[in-house]
C-alpha cells in the first residue's frame, strides 16, 4: 500500500490535486495489493499521507466525476 499512496502523492504534487484519479481499471485488470475490500486501507494510507477528507474524496472519485461531467455530452 506504501508506494501506492507514494505514487499519488508525487502525482498530486507533480500534476494538482485536481488532476489526480484512481482508474476505472484498478479493480481486477492491474495487479495491485487490494480490491475494493481494501479501500479502506487506502484511505487511511492517503489519511497518513497528509491528504484531507476533501482530497481523498477527489482522488476516490469526485474528480473523474467532474472530468465525465465536463466532457461528456
Amino acid at each position: 500500500m506504501d508506494w501506492i499512496v507514494r505514487s499519488i502523492r508525487y502525482a498530486v504534487d507533480v500534476a494538482g490535486l485536481d488532476h489526480v484519479a484512481l482508474g476505472s481499471d484498478w479493480d481486477g485488470a492491474v495487479a495491485v495489493p487490494f480490491d475494493t475490500a481494501g479501500v479502506v486501507r487506502l484511505t487511511d494510507g492517503l489519511l497518513g499521507a497528509g491528504f484531507d477528507e476533501p482530497g481523498i474524496a477527489a482522488i476516490m472519485g469526485g474528480n473523474a466525476l467532474r472530468v465525465f461531467r465536463e466532457v461528456l455530452p
